[in-house]
């Protein structure tokens, strides 16, 4: 009977101690941040080969291509020839590559960023001088293989054959992944 008291007399002074801590207590908040290692790489540079224009033309000029840089559409007397370009290629470990099947700007977290403010995926001023009205716009679509996508052209568009200057080309376009 003692060992039952001392026993228990333990039991309660330990107890007492637990009811007395619980009573002081305070929370933390654990964060971390987890990273996705899409190891993104340029496989292919996109070039739109030679696009050949009247400097004296006035009426505002477009070409709208398909996936595969065939023209499917052109107007306008500043524009009066064009290459079909070759599209750029780039490789990304995604979760989701199948989210890209469909030609856009942005697809699966991936997304082209050419620093333009209103419209990321358009390149402006991508013919010479310094008009927002002379402009390329671009879309992603997966390959279906190998986490292989293409970049290539949707459409070109000149308003000011004034502003444009002869001679070599050449913007940068960012890839980036932000996982949806």
């Amino acid at each position: 009977m003692k060992n039952y008291i001392l026993l228990l007399g333990v039991a309660g002074v330990a107890l007492g101690s637990y009811a007395a801590y619980a009573g002081n207590s305070a929370t933390m908040t654990v964060t971390a941040t987890i990273a996705h290692d899409v190891s993104l790489a340029v496989t292919q540079a996109l070039d739109l080969g030679t696009i050949t224009i009247n400097p004296a033309g006035t009426e505002n000029s477009f070409i709208f291509y398909d996936e595969s840089g065939a023209i499917i559409d052109s107007d306008g007397d500043i524009i009066t020839a064009a290459d079909t370009p070759t599209p750029g290629y780039f490789t990304a470990n995604i979760p989701n590559p199948l989210a890209c099947n469909d030609a856009r700007p942005a697809c699966g977290g991936l997304s082209l960023d050419s620093g333009d403010p209103v419209d990321p995926n358009v390149i402006s001023n991508i013919f010479g001088g310094n008009s927002d009205t002379n402009f390329c716009g671009f879309y992603i679509k997966y390959t279906g293989s190998s986490n292989r996508f293409k970049v290539f052209p949707n459409d070109c568009h000149i308003y000011n054959a004034s502003d444009i200057t002869a001679g070599s080309k050449s913007k940068t376009i960012n890839i980036s992944y932000n996982p949806e």
